[in-house]
């Protein structure tokens, strides 16, 4: 016999003959090991097999080396077909590790593939929510921790998992009578005594319990007073009464018209209610209330009317413009073509904020010798003051007398005549109280 592979009987095939169409190797059963490094199996059976591969052919198999995915297997060059397994009733291919280097396979040819019937390590799937199959017990670490969802849990684990679970759960041990203040009883974690009259638990110097309140055992003891188990209890109170200004309790929460009457001293304002009630009562000029504190800068500008001034804002108001002096100039564009000023002589001075006093101004005729009779400049506007007004004298340098004159808006007109071509006017004019802030009339002298 060949040492890759033969028949397990001793008589030789290769004398006997047979009538008809019936297959020797479909009686006999051959046996032997494949070759090859590859998925692809090669078996070579001495004798080898005289037809092609028929149905029902089986074949006794131990492979060289494990495989690695979808197998094959060639029988003395008929040809290399698939080697699959039975799933749940399907034929699949095989997995990785199907086939091993220990067992013997039985291989059974259906006129397709050669299916695994025997050796193989297992083919049923690993059970799961939807599929049937194998599953393994569960270790207690697994059961106690909760996470594992392909182990299953015996009784006797689930038993002591829950007798762990189940230890400071709450028990009802009946009443307890309060009223002659009695010691906490001896108790485990999770018993529960219901108060049937009121009074003190833990003694004389416990706590003040009333009918149907609960006392709870937190953690093991063997009873006694307040003083030394009263920590390891719970007191539930069940029969609580109505808050007052000593008494903790329950509290209804008031509406809005009895948070806006200010009258009930039984109910709790929540927050939303309140600043419903205080956005309700900002002060105006006819109604007292509450008011926001103005900023310096809403103090400075002085248009707001609906905040306070604070004395320290005004005083820092008045402080900027009391005693303060501010020097301006003419711009080219409050003064007309008629005059000029001279250079390095053009200020005027802004005292606390609207009172104009002249420093030096001097102007002069821009076409020298003749008379002056127009509106020559642009000054402050004059607080209330009517047209015509503001009017007065002026001298020039060489003694000429001219009159000035400054309307409602500002507009200076000047009359007289320039005799000497470089004579100049001396523009001091009474001082007068300006509009504040300080306006200019908007259109330009000629």
């Amino acid at each position: 016999m060949s040492a890759n592979g033969g028949y397990s009987s001793d008589v030789n095939l290769n004398d006997l003959n047979y009538v008809g169409d019936f297959p020797v190797e479909n009686s006999l059963g051959g046996f032997g090991v494949t070759t090859g490094g590859t998925d692809d199996y090669v078996l070579e059976l001495d004798p080898a097999l005289k037809n092609t591969y028929r149905q029902g052919l089986s074949i006794q198999v131990k492979f060289n080396h494990g495989n690695s995915g979808v197998s094959t297997i060639n029988i003395n060059g008929k040809g290399a077909v698939p080697i699959m397994k039975a799933v749940n009733g399907v034929l699949v291919d095989l997995a990785a590790d199907d086939l091993g280097t220990i067992n013997h396979y039985l291989l059974l040819f259906d006129g397709t593939c050669f299916q695994v019937v025997a050796g193989l390590k297992s083919s049923i799937e690993t059970a799961s929510e939807t599929v049937e199959g194998k599953a393994r017990v569960a270790t207690i670490e697994e059961v106690n921790a909760g996470t594992s969802n392909s182990t299953f849990v015996t009784p006797q684990k689930l038993a002591s998992y829950v007798a762990d679970k189940v230890t400071g759960l709450w028990e009802n041990k009946g009443t307890i009578d309060c009223s002659t203040n009695p010691n906490y009883p001896a108790a485990l974690a999770g018993d529960a005594y219901t108060v049937s009259a009121g009074g003190k638990i833990g003694g004389a110097a416990g706590e003040d319990v009333q009918e149907m309140d609960v006392i709870v055992c937190l953690v093991d003891n063997a009873g006694g007073e307040q003083a030394s188990v009263g920590a390891s209890w719970n007191v539930i109170q069940s029969n609580v009464s109505q808050a007052t200004e000593t008494i903790a309790g329950i509290i209804k929460v008031a509406s809005q018209a009895l948070v806006n009457g200010g009258i009930d001293d039984l109910s709790a304002i929540t927050p939303l209610k309140l600043k419903t009630l205080l956005d309700s009562r900002l002060a105006t000029e006819t109604l007292i209330g509450l008011i926001e504190i103005a900023t310096q800068a809403e103090t400075d500008l002085g248009a707001d009317n609906q905040r306070a001034i604070t004395p320290l804002r005004l005083k820092t108001r008045l402080d900027n413009y009391l005693n303060r002096e501010s020097l301006l100039t003419i711009t080219a564009e409050q003064i007309g073509t008629t005059m000029y000023h001279t250079p390095g002589r053009n200020r005027y001075s802004v005292v606390n904020g609207n009172m104009i006093l002249i420093k030096d101004i001097r102007v002069k005729r821009t076409g020298g010798i003749g008379s002056v009779a127009a509106w020559v400049m642009n000054f402050p506007k004059p607080n209330n003051s009517p047209t015509g007004a503001l009017s007065g004298t002026l001298t020039s340098n060489q003694g000429e007398t001219f009159f000035y004159n400054i309307d409602g808006n500002g507009r200076v007109s000047i009359f007289g005549n320039f005799i000497d071509p470089n004579d100049e006017l001396l523009f001091n004019i009474h001082p007068y109280i300006a509009k504040y802030p300080i306006e200019y009339d908007a259109t330009s002298p000629a």
